[in-house]
């Protein structure tokens, strides 16, 4: 029986169209958790007003919810001094209700404003859930983050290489990693970060062989100095910080 070519694309372009729109559909189903962050210098001498004033801020309008906010401190590396304001996890859908103008603005002006010399970068960081291990039992009090610059069209790399750093992890058991992913490319090295939590700075000291012995258990002998010459290949700089977070 032949079939009429017109109505052969109709029928191809119906199928098209509904599989797209159900792919859409299930894409928007999908949800995602994203932090804002706004990089801000005090006042010299006016740090403590500032932290004080950002706190009362935050009770106020992002105490809890998709606006919820917090203040962190950089305490190594290039912009150290600076305090980021964190508000989220949220997404792009919700930071369209997120507080505006009126008392929220008012109070921000007349309060948090005079402490402040100077306002940086504003970013949007999407945690990747798939390529993190989350083992987190309580607040941490501080943070090492590596800002990661991953060479042109190698992202599937890393990926595929953070999936097998994260099964290590996740098999022993222990030290988090935390996978956040640059929204907006502002060409400035910032296109990954990746967060390890700890609560004392002598954590640092203790040499536990970090996950290498795991890695090599479920890879085989030579598969970590294999996986750190992969890491020298994709990526073109890392800037390592430490953080006090959530004052």
């Amino acid at each position: 029986m032949k079939i009429n070519k017109l109505l052969l694309n109709s029928l191809l372009a119906g199928v098209f169209i509904a599989s797209f729109m159900g792919y859409t559909q299930e894409k928007e189903k999908e949800s995602y958790a994203m932090v804002n962050l706004q990089y801000i210098m005090p006042k010299i001498g006016m740090e403590k007003a500032f932290e004080k004033a950002v706190k009362e801020h935050n009770n106020l309008y992002h105490k809890d919810g998709p606006y919820k906010a917090s203040v962190d401190n950089i305490l190594t590396g290039p912009e150290t001094g600076w305090y980021v304001w964190l508000m989220g996890p949220n997404t792009f859908s919700e930071l369209d209700g997120s507080p505006g103008d009126g008392a929220h603005a008012d109070h921000w002006t007349k309060s948090v404003a005079p402490t402040i010399a100077e306002y940086g970068r504003s970013e949007f960081w999407k945690y990747n859930e798939k390529l993190s291990y989350n083992n987190l039992k309580a607040s941490a009090k501080y943070e090492t983050i590596w800002m990661i610059d991953l060479k042109r069209g190698d992202y599937y790399r890393f990926k595929a290489l953070m999936l097998k750093i994260r099964e290590a992890h996740e098999k022993k058991a222990e030290d988090s990693i935390l996978i956040y992913e640059n929204q907006f490319n502002a060409n400035d090295g910032r296109e990954i970060a990746i967060v390890w939590p700890f609560n004392t700075w002598a954590e640092l000291d203790i040499d536990n062989g970090g996950i290498k012995k795991t890695y090599e258990e479920i890879y085989g002998e030579g598969s970590w100095q294999d996986a750190m010459d992969e890491w020298t290949e994709i990526t073109e700089s890392i800037v390592s910080h430490v953080w006090r977070i959530g004052l």
